[in-house]
This record gives C-alpha cells, sequence and structure tokens, in this order.
C-alpha cells in the first residue's frame, strides 16, 4: 500500500455491482481500503472481498430506509481513517411524470437524495476533524440535459449537484473537497428501469464513438480521490463522451 493511501478508508454505496464495483475494483487497487454498502453481497464483490481480504469490507443496508440510512452513518462516524465517501446507490424508474406512481417517486427522492445528504453529513464531521477527506457523488447528465420519462430522477442528481457546491464550500476550509461525477448512459442492474426508448435518446446524443463505461466513472472517481485533485471542489466532472454538451 503507498503511503498517500495507507490507512485510509472509502466508503462506497451501491457498492456491490455496476459503477460502484468498479468505483471499489479500483479504489482497492490505489491501495484504499473500501467499504461497501448494498442491500445484498454479489458474487463478483465476494469475489474482490476473497482476493483483498480484510481491506474489502461489505455492509448490508437499504438505503431507501431511514433504519437503514442511519446504521451506514453511525459506521462512518466509528470509521477509523475514513478518507472518503462516494456516493453511489441510486434507483431509476421511468415514465412520464403525469403517471408515475408516488412509490417510485418517494423510493427515487429516498436513496437518491436524501441518503447521500444524510450520509454526507456524517462523513464530513469526521473529515473535518482529521482536517482532509473527500466526498464523490454520483450525478447523472440528466442532471443537465432533460430526458423524458426521467423528471424525479433527473431532479434528484441536479439537487444533489446543488448540494455539493454548497457542501464544498462548507467543508472546504477544513481540507474536505466535494465534487460530482456524471457519467452519461451506462448499462448497469441500475438502468435496467429504462426503457429502450429512454436508452436510445440518451446515446443518440454522444459525441463519441465511445459508449460510457463503469471503468470511465471509477476512473474519474480515483482522480478525484487522489492528490492531484487537491485544487478541485464544488465541480461535475462529466464523464459522457460528450452527450450533454
Amino acid at each position: 500500500m503507498s503511503t498517500s493511501t495507507a490507512e485510509r478508508t472509502v466508503v462506497v454505496t451501491g457498492g456491490t455491482r455496476g459503477i460502484g464495483l468498479e468505483i471499489g475494483r479500483v479504489l482497492l487497487q490505489d491501495g484504499y481500503d473500501v467499504i461497501a454498502v448494498a442491500r445484498n453481497l454479489t458474487d463478483e464483490y465476494e469475489a474482490l472481498s476473497a482476493h483483498h481480504g480484510a481491506r474489502a469490507e461489505f455492509m448490508a443496508a437499504d438505503l431507501s430506509s431511514r433504519e437503514g440510512v442511519d446504521s451506514v452513518a453511525r459506521r462512518i462516524r466509528s470509521c477509523t481513517g475514513l478518507y472518503g465517501l462516494v456516493n453511489n446507490a441510486a434507483v431509476a424508474f421511468s415514465g412520464l411524470h403525469a403517471g408515475l406512481p408516488r412509490a417510485e417517486m418517494e423510493s427515487m427522492l429516498a436513496v437518491n437524495l436524501t441518503a447521500p445528504m444524510v450520509l454526507s453529513q456524517a462523513a464530513v464531521k469526521a473529515m473535518m476533524r482529521a482536517r482532509t477527506g473527500r466526498i464523490v457523488t454520483i450525478s447523472s447528465i440528466c442532471a443537465q440535459r432533460p430526458y423524458r420519462g426521467l423528471g424525479v430522477y433527473s431532479a434528484t442528481k441536479a439537487a444533489l449537484e446543488g448540494f455539493t457546491r454548497v457542501l464544498a464550500a462548507e467543508a472546504g476550509p477544513w481540507g474536505v473537497t466535494a465534487n460530482c461525477v456524471a457519467p452519461g448512459f451506462i448499462d448497469t442492474a441500475m438502468s435496467e428501469g429504462l426503457d429502450e426508448v429512454a436508452r436510445g435518446r440518451i446515446r443518440r446524443r454522444s459525441m463519441l464513438p465511445h459508449e460510457t463505461s463503469t471503468g470511465d466513472a471509477a476512473a474519474s472517481v480515483s482522480f478525484l480521490m487522489s492528490p492531484a485533485a487537491g485544487a478541485i471542489t464544488a465541480e461535475v466532472l462529466r464523464v459522457d463522451a460528450g452527450a450533454a454538451a
């Protein structure tokens, strides 16, 4: 483990599959310890944990419930050597807003917005005491461009970007940075709720013959956690092949 990351732990929500799994994989390679938070342990993360041992921890929690969020907040507050928090967990339901079930709206608000705000509060307190730390929140290009059928999802991501800018201003004097990574469409389990019309609309806006991958998003998080990004805060890094430009 490099001296720059020794005894530094990063909590990654939604960390057992998709973008979160790849973020955890890259951060472990970078030398960080990782606590992956998710409802269920996947075979992929179990294999990652077997390879990295105690450095790859799993915590079961349902971030759609207050009890689940509170349990993770307590774990964050008790974490020795906390350096980073990656707010990655999210849910998406598509459908014209006029017909979107209220239960789906409330689920997106709880997981995509309330949970990151509560967990960031817990993390920033520990980071302010240590006078260092990195909070990276996974947003989406949907916060920048309108996509029919994704109204509430887009609203949660736009709210997260606004929240992150204020958090950066408040925590900056203690050496804590707060940034967002906004990926373009990535075909993961989380995006299963998007219909093919919405998927096609998003893909057609890409400027490059490159389909954004989980690896692209993870590399961006790795950079924002690194010493090279020490002067970067309150920013939204779009990783979308130009789709939202």
